[in-house]
């Protein structure tokens, strides 16, 4: 078993200690487990949302650095960091992560024209087409960045709390465009199993899994996007069973931001 995306309380979101964390994951027989805390520099330029606290780096990558030589044998733990896009904030997000020895990164869009798409009254007053519209256009833009990012993170995402049910036959041109360009790029797809309350068990959900594999997508993984210790590695055979229905035989986890693959 692996997981790609998890948080501890180095994120603004999560209270979880990290060694908390880990520890989880190694009771859970983890063969894999990513850590990747939230850098949110795109909430520096939120309009609808209060500020909130900015991934102290330093003291995040010492943790990881310490992590790494006490659990050594015991899981193969990853430095990880997952990026929240917008257009204001790209170039600070790259300047910061580039200098890091990470191993993965994953690329994930949290707001949208300068605001924060898990604030309910964002979709007040607005069509299907005005919510998801500019969401997807963002996921694709998102992709031409140059972070050095392997994940692409919860690709509906919007989804958690949108009055909405996001389908991919309502948008499957601009849909496809996103999967082939990530195939293109050779970017990895997650299967997030963090839905909150959205009436789906994992995002994307099985079409769009199943289109991307159609489109010639190779690489995905599996992501609990865990923020308390009970949601590490939560739905993994729901999600894993899913991906195999879908045509995928493995799960990539990245060391050095290379993929290794995990026989499903």
């Amino acid at each position: 078993m692996i997981d790609s995306h998890t948080h501890s309380a180095h994120s603004a979101d999560s209270v979880m200690p990290l060694f908390d964390l880990i520890n989880t994951a190694v009771a859970l027989k983890l063969d894999y487990l990513a850590v990747t805390d939230h850098l949110d520099r795109d909430f520096l330029y939120c309009t609808n949302s209060k500020p909130i606290k900015q991934l102290d780096i330093p003291k995040y990558a010492e943790a990881m650095r310490e992590a790494k030589k006490i659990y050594d044998g015991k899981i193969k733990l990853a430095f990880g960091i997952e990026c929240g896009y917008s257009e204001k904030s790209q170039k600070m997000t790259f300047d910061d992560v580039t200098p890091l020895n990470t191993d993965v990164v994953i690329n994930s869009v949290h707001t949208v024209k300068d605001e924060d798409v898990y604030v309910p009254a964002y979709y007040e007053n607005k069509t299907k087409d005005e919510v998801f519209l500019p969401y997807i256009n963002a996921v694709l833009k998102s992709l031409d960045i140059a972070l050095p990012y392997d994940i692409v993170g919860h690709i509906g995402y919007i989804a958690r709390k949108a009055p909405f049910r996001f389908l991919y036959e309502d948008y499957d041109g601009l849909l496809d465009e996103i999967f082939k360009k990530i195939i293109q790029k050779g970017k990895c797809v997650e299967i997030n199993t963090h839905v909150k309350f959205a009436k789906a068990d994992f995002f994307p959900e099985y079409d769009f899994i199943k289109r991307y594999r159609e489109l010639g997508g190779e690489l995905i993984t599996f992501s609990s996007d865990a923020h308390q210790t009970f949601r590490v590695a939560e739905k993994y055979d729901l999600a894993a069973h899913a991906v195999k229905q879908a045509g995928f035989k493995y799960f990539a986890a990245y060391i050095d931001h290379k993929p290794e693959f995990y026989k499903i």
